[in-house]
C-alpha cells in the first residue's frame, strides 16, 4: 500500500518550513532514517523514565528495526514506496515521536511540553495552558465493565452533568440499541460510567460518574448514503449521543467545554476550515485502531489513558466528498481505536472551542469528525437551554 497521509505527515515539517512558518517553499527534503530512529528511541527512553519501568526489549528492538526499514523504503522510493501494514505501523511510530504529529500523554490535566516529541507544538500548547487544562478535565473515558479492555470510547462534558460521545459508542454500552427520530431505544448496561481521570500513572481519583440516561441521539443516515467500504459510516447520519450522568454527593462535575456554533454571529459557522490547527483529547487503545498503538506494544498498561494529539484540519465543512449536509470535517491528528467520541478543539485563537466530534477514519489515510457548527440544531434540540 502507499504511505498515504503518514508519508505526508512525515514530510510535513520540511514542506511547511516548520509549524511556526508559512512560507514553506521548495521541495521537501527526504527523511533522515538514522536521526528519526534515534528520536524514536529517545522518546521510548523518556517514557520509560516517566512510567518507572522498562519497555519490552524484544518489542523495542523490533520497533526500531522496523522503523528504519520502512524509512529506507520511503527514502529510496518516495511517494511510490510500497508499504505493508507493518511498515505503516512503524512509520506511524516515527510520526508520533518526530514532532510532526505526536501522541502526548495527559498528566495532571496537561502535557509535558518539554518532551522532544512536543517540540514543534510546545509554543502553541503552552500559550493556551489554562484553556487546555479545562478541556482535558472535561474529557472522560466511557467505562464498560463487560468490555474486554474495560472501556469503549471517549465522552466529553458539554453541559453540567451532560456528555457527548458517538452513537456507536452508546451502542457498545447498551443492549438492544435502536434509534428513531432522535429517540434512543434500548437499555444501558449495568455500571457503565464516564471517568474523567484515567491518566498515565493513575491520574486524579474520584472523577468517575455513572451514566444515568440517554438524552438524545443523532439521526441515522439514509441507507443509500452508507459508505461503500467502511461499515457503520454514513455521512448522511449524525454519529452522536448525548448522555446524562448521575450526581455524586461532594463530587462536582467537570466544567463543560465551549462548542463552536453554526449560529454564532461572530464566526458564521466558519471556524472549522481547511488548514486550521487543532488538537484532540481522548482515550485511544482498542484493537480496532485507525493508527497502531505503538506505546501499548512496548508498555503493558498504557491502553485507555488520556492522550492529546495535535494536527491540522485537512478538509473543512463543505469540502468532504459525499457530505451533502456539510457536517463532516477531516483531520490528520494521530488517532486510535478508543478515540471514538473524542473532541476536536481549535488550537488557534483562544484554543478552547470544540470544532468537531471524532467518529471514524481510514487507517493511514483520513480521520473524520462531525463539524459541530453544522450540527448546532441537532445539539440544541437535545440539550435544554443550550
Amino acid at each position: 500500500m502507499s504511505a498515504g497521509s503518514t508519508y505526508e505527515r512525515l514530510l510535513g515539517e520540511s514542506r511547511n518550513g516548520g509549524l511556526e512558518h508559512a512560507d514553506g517553499g521548495g521541495a521537501p527534503s527526504p527523511p533522515d532514517p538514522e536521526r528519526l530512529v534515534a528520536q524514536l528511541s529517545d522518546e521510548v527512553g523518556r517514557l520509560e523514565e516517566r512510567l518507572g519501568r522498562r519497555a519490552d526489549p524484544v518489542a523495542r528492538e523490533r520497533l526500531m528495526r522496523g522503523a528504519e526499514h520502512a524509512l529506507r523504503k520511503v527514502v529510496d522510493d518516495g511517494d511510490d514506496a510500497r508499504l505493508d501494514m507493518r511498515d505503516m505501523a512503524r512509520l506511524e511510530a516515527v510520526v508520533h515521536s518526530d514532532g510532526t504529529r505526536p501522541v502526548l500523554f495527559v498528566e495532571d490535566d496537561f502535557v509535558d511540553v518539554t518532551a522532544p516529541a512536543a517540540a514543534n507544538w510546545a509554543p502553541s500548547l503552552s500559550r493556551i495552558q489554562a484553556e487546555l487544562r479545562t478541556v482535558c478535565r472535561a474529557v472522560g473515558r466511557v467505562d464498560d465493565p463487560s468490555a474486554l479492555l474495560g472501556y469503549q470510547g471517549t465522552a466529553w462534558a458539554i453541559d453540567d452533568g451532560v456528555v457527548v460521545t458517538n452513537y456507536h459508542v452508546l451502542q457498545a454500552i447498551s443492549t438492544h440499541p435502536s434509534r428513531t427520530d432522535g429517540e434512543f431505544g434500548g437499555e444501558l448496561k449495568p455500571d457503565v460510567a464516564v471517568d474523567f481521570g484515567a491518566e498515565v500513572g493513575g491520574g486524579p481519583s474520584n472523577r468517575a460518574f455513572r451514566i444515568g440516561r440517554v438524552l438524545g441521539v443523532g439521526r441515522a443516515g439514509a441507507p443509500e448514503h452508507a459508505h461503500p467500504t467502511i461499515p457503520g459510516v454514513n455521512f448522511d447520519g449524525l454519529d452522536l449521543a448525548v448522555l446524562e450522568l448521575d450526581r455524586v454527593n461532594g463530587r462536582p462535575f467537570p466544567a463543560p467545554v465551549q462548542v463552536a456554533r453554526g449560529d454564532d454571529p461572530a464566526t458564521h459557522g466558519g471556524l472549522a476550515s481547511r488548514g486550521r490547527s487543532v488538537y484532540i483529547v481522548g482515550f485511544p487503545g482498542s484493537s480496532a485502531s485507525t493508527s497502531p498503538d505503538v506505546f501499548a506494544e512496548l508498555f503493558a498498561g498504557v491502553k485507555g489513558v488520556k492522550r492529546l494529539t495535535p494536527g491540522v484540519l485537512t478538509e473543512g465543512r463543505g469540502e468532504v466528498a459525499d457530505d451533502a449536509r456539510h457536517w463532516i470535517i477531516s483531520h490528520d491528528a494521530s488517532t486510535l481505536g478508543g478515540s471514538s467520541g473524542s473532541l476536536v478543539v481549535d488550537l488557534e485563537a483562544e484554543g478552547r472551542k470544540v470544532l468537531g466530534l471524532h467518529f471514524a477514519g481510514v487507517p493511514d489515510r483520513v480521520n473524520w469528525a462531525h463539524g459541530l457548527e453544522g450540527a448546532t440544531p441537532e445539539l440544541a434540540a437535545v440539550i435544554p437551554g443550550w
